[in-house]
């Protein structure tokens, strides 16, 4: 019951760990300064040619001087788009509307800026030929701010441009936000995953220690001294084995039945004239991978129901086999009809190892139990068939 218990509370704190949302971290916004510079250059740059190549291609005069005057404002913009970038990287809202907003508005200042350079080169440091008529006109209509005039209306028609950049700023920061919290889901999910392999793991052991050391005592009471100092020899050797593995290591398949050998060493001293055991496993199929301890649950099932309640010699029998790219592994021990039908057990043990073999491999890998074509029961699981590298 407890172990239930704190399986149920196991997967609910697996749930909120990630249905949590992760953590917002401005910092995963900032786009790489190499990105950002290299944006700024590459859209003036851009801008410069285009122009340039439209002045020569419909005979614009004088085109040494125009392209002069033109790199000096494309010098301007690009410090200007700088300053911008130096703002955007500063100012990090957490929602993706208001970095936007902060962003476009941002840009007002600065495109009025980049807009009064455009007026002092091409109308006042070096004018164009056309700059004495138009300065004319706008006097004559505005005769007192001319100037602010031009530059307002220079302002609207830029403000597209650097607001472009700005939002392809945000977006390069929210593309790179949006894989950091992938990164960091993923971390949480493989955290889960690993507490839960881990408590599935050691919910094997106090479940084995229990049996037994009620073996150990019937063994005692008994008075079979022989008997349960071999058993206690066995079982330090079974912990000693089992405790010191990781529970998220995979081993060998014959390092995995090893290890169960060392636990039917041990019932075998309870059972010595009921236990049989038979192990079908070919050799090509001892390097293959399996969880470790992954069969411990199983094995104990067959000797809790099917060797101790019985009166005669009960076979317990292990094969391995690959098929079709799955290591599949059966476990079948025989009943005693004569015998008094055991206690139904909770389903804990069989249950943890399907929620190891879906835990670890999802849906390639399983675990079905049910009774046997003999009239026993068998316990069949298949994973992912995969070898050892030497």
């Amino acid at each position: 019951m407890t172990m239930t218990i704190r399986k149920d509370a196991l997967r609910d704190q697996r749930a909120k760990m990630l249905a949590a949302a992760p953590d917002w971290r401005a910092s995963d916004a900032h786009v790489n300064p190499r990105v950002a510079i290299g944006s700024i250059i590459a859209m003036w740059l851009i801008y410069f040619l285009i122009t340039t190549g439209l002045a020569m291609l419909t005979g614009v005069a004088d085109q040494w001087a125009s392209a002069g005057r033109r790199g000096i404002v494309v010098i301007a913009g690009i410090l200007c788009t700088f300053v911008l970038y130096q703002l955007l990287q500063r100012a990090q809202p957490r929602s993706f509307g208001a970095r936007l907003a902060a962003a476009l508005g941002a840009a007002i200042p600065l495109v009025i800026v980049y807009a009064a350079v455009n007026l002092m080169v091409f109308y006042h440091w070096f004018p164009v030929a056309d700059s004495a008529k138009l300065i004319a006109e706008m006097r004559e209509k505005y005769p007192d701010a001319w100037e602010i005039v031009l530059i307002l209306d220079s302002s609207v028609r830029w403000y597209f441009f650097f607001a472009v950049w700005a939002s392809l700023y945000v977006a390069f920061g929210y593309a790179n936000e949006m894989r950091a919290v992938e990164r960091r889901a993923d971390h949480f999910r493989i955290e889960a995953q690993t507490a839960q392999l881990r408590a599935l793991h050691y919910q094997v052991n106090p479940h084995f220690l229990f049996n037994t050391l009620n073996s150990l005592s019937a063994l005692v009471l008994r008075g079979s001294k022989t008997e349960a100092e071999t058993m206690i020899m066995n079982l330090s050797s079974f912990l000693r084995s089992s405790l010191a593995v990781d529970p998220e290591q995979l081993v060998s398949l014959d390092e995995e039945i090893a290890l169960q050998r060392l636990y039917l060493d041990i019932e075998q001293v309870r059972f010595p004239d009921r236990l049989q055991v038979d192990v079908t496993m070919p050799a090509e199929l001892e390097n293959a991978r399996v969880p470790v301890l992954i069969l411990q649950p199983i094995i104990e099932n067959a000797i809790k129901y099917g060797v101790a309640p019985s009166k005669g010699k009960i076979a317990v029998r292990l094969s391995a086999s690959a098929e079709h790219g799955l290591l599949v592994l059966r476990i079948e021990n025989d009943t005693d009809p004569n015998a008094p039908a055991p206690a139904s057990g909770t389903g804990l043990g069989l249950g943890n190892v399907r929620e190891r073999l879906l835990t670890r491999y999802g849906p390639a890998a399983g675990c079905e139990w049910g009774v046997s074509d003999s009239g026993g029961f068998a316990v069949s699981l298949w994973l992912p068939l995969a070898r050892e590298a030497y």
